[in-house]
């Protein structure tokens, strides 16, 4: 058994208010270099790889509430009868959904990602978490929204009073796109001033995680209260895993895991 520190990353002020959450990295000591995802990893190394990257993050493993993701805009509503769906099996994951939020304390949600944006929301006021798995089709067809609204129709949460952390995606830098993506971003007119599209030589690159600032920013969100981990998983994917740069046959198709829970306390 392999038993060393892993480097969890977090988002400083959801740790000031206690919350639990991290997100996994890619890892060389690991098996499947620290896969968390049954789609892509081989289900007893995943299992042993999310048992210690939960311990690191200091949530149970076991008792995690997953989705089969499907790059849309559900966002589903858990409680402590979802507990472990798709922690143990893919099978047992709540089907066709991106987003996963509850109110229930020390119940872990989790997404997994390899260059597309996840996105961690906590209400500190009515102590609500949720995760989401924000690619370019979530992106431009509304997610977030679709995640505050949720949240403001169930528990009453003022937009305002989120706090919110947009994980390791792939960077504007590397993300160069069809006509498709930015004609699907500007029929949201969330961002009128094209600042999450750039023009680089002959083509268009888009900028995910600015597009879920904004989008954030749009759905009620202070500024203020949206802390970016601003780290290109296709330029670091010796740190994460990057779809991207596993195409181009230079890293192995793995996923990385964003967690969160609504502290117990």
């Amino acid at each position: 058994m392999l038993d060393f520190p892993l480097d969890v990353y977090r988002f400083r002020h959801l740790e000031a208010l206690g919350v639990p959450h991290g997100i996994t990295r890619r890892h060389p000591s690991l098996p499947l270099e620290g896969d968390v995802s049954f789609a892509t990893g081989e289900a007893a190394a995943v299992r042993d790889n999310r048992r210690r990257w939960w311990q690191a993050i200091g949530l149970d493993w076991r008792r995690t509430v997953c989705a089969r993701q499907v790059h849309g805009t559900r966002v589903a509503l858990v409680s402590e009868r979802d507990a472990g769906s798709g922690a143990d099996v893919l099978d047992t994951a709540i089907s066709a959904t991106d987003g996963l939020a509850t109110c229930v304390p020390g119940l872990p949600l989790a997404v997994f990602c390899a260059d597309c944006a996840p996105v961690v929301l906590y209400d500190p006021v009515n102590r609500v978490a949720a995760a989401l798995h924000a690619g370019w089709r979530g992106t431009v067809s509304g997610i977030v929204l679709e995640a505050v609204r949720l949240l403001h129709a169930e528990f009453g949460t003022d937009p305002a009073q989120l706090r919110a952390g947009i994980g390791p995606a792939i960077g504007v830098c590397c993300y160069e796109v069809g006509d498709e993506v930015l004609e699907a971003w500007s029929k949201c007119g969330i961002d009128r001033q094209g600042r999450a599209v750039l023009r680089r030589g002959s083509g268009w690159h888009f900028d995910l995680v600015e597009a879920n600032r904004l989008s954030l920013l749009a759905a009620g969100l202070r500024p203020d209260h949206v802390e970016l981990a601003a780290i290109c998983t296709r330029c670091r994917s010796s740190d994460w895993f990057s779809h991207r740069d596993y195409r181009a046959g230079s890293c192995r198709a793995g996923r990385f895991a964003a967690v969160i829970a609504v502290p117990s306390f």
